[in-house]
């Protein structure tokens, strides 16, 4: 708040008009007594100032003109309250993590369109086969993605697909080639090629299975960032107790899961998510979780709360069949 307007130093009240002689005959004053004359200026003060018009009678007994007294400017008496300026409107409150994470307008959407797109060819024997893989399946998410948030005004940004071999630097740390991540800061996922090439030698049909599920989940990460239900749940989880801080972890990632299971539900007439994909897809979402970490940490969720997650984005097609946040702590294990 800005110092209050005050008046200038040398700001003075009004002076009050003092009555003037009456007209008519000029006789010789008479003396009057100096007590008299202050006790009738006294009184002249007074009435004038009350704004009564004072009929001066001269001491002589003689019949005065009535003159009307002087009117005297109002007072203007100088404030010493703050003067009141213009208040700047406030601007509205922004939602809270709260608000965030349980009332996001992603859950508004409704069913997301499919983006038609077929499965990529199905090869990663090498680096460059495998980026091509993921590089052609980034442009199906993204017509899906970009056409359901923009249903409600929600920010579409297309994420960075980074296939790589042995360790890669990132803003979010050194990426060793133990799983697939999605790093929020420079909105990249990170796809280990040593994970699906190993994948691909011992099953190429789970292979398959294994890498566009887990493209698909990551790519629910950058869905999570561009809503702001990433770093709201970030947020509400500094104030968490070590468990509370676990569970949250849990609800971030079967919500990933989910929406990377609308993904693949919305284009399942398309992929085809059919015959011996559709049937790895199944083995795969019943046998993940933290059940199978090593070393077991409780943060992704069991292969029960894996499973039902995975099928509730996968029959709904629309994200919100995918808010873990307000979900009972039960379905989030």
């Amino acid at each position: 708040m800005g110092q209050p307007v005050q008046q200038a130093a040398d700001w003075q009240y009004p002076p009050i008009p003092i009555p003037q002689p009456p007209g008519g005959r000029r006789r010789k004053p008479k003396k009057v007594s100096r007590g008299l004359l202050i006790g009738l200026v006294v009184l002249a003060v007074l009435v004038v100032g009350s704004g009564v018009t004072l009929l001066v009678r001269g001491l002589s007994g003689d019949k005065p003109e009535a003159n009307p007294a002087p009117t005297a400017p109002a007072s203007e008496t100088p404030s010493q309250t703050p003067s009141e300026t213009p208040s700047t409107p406030s601007a509205p409150r922004g939602p809270t993590a709260d608000e965030v994470v349980k009332g996001s307008k992603l859950y508004s959407i409704g069913p997301v369109a499919a983006s038609k797109c077929v499965e990529p060819p199905f090869a990663p024997v090498t680096v460059p086969a495998s980026q091509a893989y993921y590089t052609r399946l980034l442009r199906c998410l993204n017509y899906t993605w970009y056409s359901a948030l923009k249903k409600q005004n929600l920010p579409f940004r297309v994420p960075k697909a980074v296939v790589y071999a042995g360790n890669a630097p990132s803003p979010c740390g050194i990426q060793r080639s133990v799983r697939a991540a999605y790093c929020a800061a420079n909105e990249t996922i990170y796809l280990p090629f040593t994970v699906d090439a190993k994948y691909y030698k011992s099953n190429p049909g789970y292979a398959r299975a294994i890498m566009l599920n887990t493209f698909a989940h990551e790519y629910g990460h950058h869905v999570q960032k561009l809503t702001g239900i990433l770093s709201s749940s970030m947020t509400r989880q500094k104030s968490m107790t070590p468990n509370q801080k676990l569970t949250e972890s849990r609800r971030r990632e079967l919500q990933a899961t989910c929406l990377g299971s609308v993904y693949l539900g919305a284009n399942a007439a398309f992929t085809p998510m059919s015959g011996a994909l559709l049937t790895n897809w199944r083995f795969l979402i019943a046998h993940s979780g933290d059940d199978y970490a090593r070393p077991r940490v409780h943060d992704h969720g069991n292969r029960v709360s894996n499973y039902q997650w995975s099928i509730a984005g996968f029959n709904g097609k629309k994200p919100d069949s995918c808010n873990t946040f307000t979900a009972a702590d039960v379905r989030v294990n």
